[in-house]
């Protein structure tokens, strides 16, 4: 039994360590912003764009985290982060654009998240997180924000 278990730890142990080894991150880029972002009442508003990154091959995964405080403007019911490539609401959708029910009272301080992967055929990229208020009747105001972009 003794031996059963040794195998079995140093199994684990073995097998554990070879996705890390495999999942090597190569490149990343990580911003913060204190700077505060008007969210203009229903207006999808990019709040933190990534700097251009150079990718490790011609052909990267990429995993993409991004986390916003947003003060929200009145009447607020939900917000919707979502990211996109490059640096503006134009870019490409990336993750889904699902509205998140806020859980104070509209005009209080919440926190967003945001985490998007994708695999693409490119030499850099950009990434940005935006925020939609749904219902509002006044502009919210993203405080700080900080997007991680990770690259292998």
């Amino acid at each position: 039994m003794r031996r059963f278990t040794c195998f079995a730890l140093v199994f684990a142990l073995v097998l554990g360590a070879a996705p890390a080894r495999a999942q090597d991150i190569k490149v990343y880029d990580f911003k913060c912003a204190t700077a505060n972002v008007a969210v203009t009442t229903t207006s999808e508003i990019t709040i933190i764009a990534s700097n251009i990154t150079r990718t490790p091959r011609d052909e990267a995964e990429v995993t993409v985290i991004a986390w916003a405080q947003l003060t929200t403007g009145t009447m607020t019911t939900a917000v919707t982060p979502r990211i996109r490539r490059d640096s503006t609401t134009s870019g490409t959708l990336v993750n889904e654009a699902n509205a998140v029910t806020i859980g104070a009272a509209a005009g209080q301080t919440e926190q967003f998240f945001a985490m998007a992967a994708e695999q693409r055929a490119t030499t850099t990229v950009q990434y940005n997180l935006t925020l939609q208020q749904t219902a509002a009747n006044a502009d919210g105001s993203a405080l700080q924000a900080c997007i991680l972009v990770l690259a292998r």
